[in-house]
């Protein structure tokens, strides 16, 4: 078993709680608490998710807790952190990962360093430790003991220029000024002719092909969660709150990448989004032809702007050959690593992270 920290950074520190190992009969507790920190409607929405998030998750099983909790002497809850394992590829093999989610403490509890307790608990015993997409309050304790990597970029693009004009002059203004917009659009608008042989189509599921395609892609990227096809398939499929769309490219008929997208927003201004794009990061081929086909979708159904996060410096660069900007992004990432060799926290701009990968991409 490899490390994240020394020995005498995972120890939980002397204090009149426990910290402990999350178990049934606390999940009403801990649902109570949630709501007194973000409210009864975020509480309905984590509760609702809870079964397909934490429990239906292929890489959760008994030897790895998933939850722990803050206990006072009185039995009183008073804080919890969630973490989501998978595998990772990390520098030349596969680690046992865990990302942290869901993390809080009860308002009378704080400076108490329960947080700081709860997230020594989260990474004590695995591979790799990531946070992603934190809240104001919670990244500063993940960067006392993780290496802060910081924000993963946003890239956006215009689709509909009547649709942002309304949205940001009004519904007189923005139809005046829609057509201009939109002209500018048109001559900042991109497209990659496709690559000779290679088809990309929309598809139902994810099939075994997939797994394939992870085990030959994986090493292009210094670190990537494992996309296989167990984990897509409850990631995306079976996403309850989400209704995901698969693209994926084949070059003469053996998948080269995929994309998932959807839609969301008010009818007015319809955002679409790419939650995943995974190919060989040398396949601009691929990146190209998968953005050009979700894009386009978009386009045919009326999307006003397009909105994706991605960490990989290259993979990043299609997306901006195809038309779209840096926007703002609250997305921050950290890493506790363990010690490997080669270590790819070096190659920091070849990193991958996504939007389905972290905190955000939930109801």
């Amino acid at each position: 078993m490899l490390r994240c920290l020394p020995r005498e950074m995972t120890s939980v520190p002397a204090t009149s709680y426990r910290i402990i190992r999350r178990t049934p009969d606390y999940d009403r507790a801990i649902f109570t608490l949630f709501g007194e920190v973000f409210g009864r409607e975020g509480a309905a929405r984590f509760e609702a998710r809870w079964a397909w998030q934490y429990l239906e998750n292929p890489y959760n099983d008994a030897d790895d807790p998933i939850h722990w909790i803050a206990i006072d002497e009185d039995g009183t809850l008073l804080g919890h952190i969630s973490t989501m394992p998978f595998q990772m590829w990390w520098g030349d093999r596969e680690v046992r990962a865990r990302s942290s989610l869901d993390q809080f403490v009860d308002p009378k509890a704080r400076g108490r360093g329960v947080g700081i307790a709860l997230v020594k608990a989260h990474i004590a015993d695995v591979d790799l430790g990531l946070a992603l997409g934190m809240t104001p309050s919670s990244y500063p304790i993940f960067k006392k003991f993780f290496t802060d990597i910081g924000p993963v970029p946003a890239y956006l693009k215009v689709l509909d220029g009547t649709a942002l004009a309304r949205r940001r002059w009004g519904p007189v203004a923005g139809t005046i000024a829609g057509p201009l917009v939109g002209l500018g659009l048109t001559l900042l608008s991109r497209r990659v002719a496709p690559a000779v042989g290679l088809e990309v189509r929309e598809v139902a599921s994810f099939t075994e092909d997939y797994t394939d395609l992870w085990t030959r892609a994986r090493a292009s990227y210094a670190s990537v969660v494992r996309r296989d096809r167990r984990y897509l398939r409850w990631k995306y499929e079976a996403c309850p709150y989400h209704r995901h769309r698969v693209f994926e490219a084949r070059m003469r008929g053996t998948l080269s990448g995929f994309a998932v997208a959807r839609t969301e927003g008010e009818p007015a201004f319809r955002r679409g989004i790419i939650a995943d794009l995974f190919a060989d990061t040398t396949d601009t081929a691929a990146h190209d032809a998968l953005i050009d086909a979700v894009v386009s979708a978009f386009r045919r159904e009326g999307v006003a702007r397009v909105e994706t996060y991605c960490l990989h410096q290259a993979i990043g660069a299609s997306f901006r050959r195809h038309g779209f900007r840096a926007g703002r992004t609250t997305m921050n990432y950290c890493i506790a690593a363990c010690r490997s060799s080669p270590d790819p926290l070096a190659r920091r701009f070849e990193h991958q992270l996504v939007l389905g990968d972290g905190d955000l991409d939930r109801a």
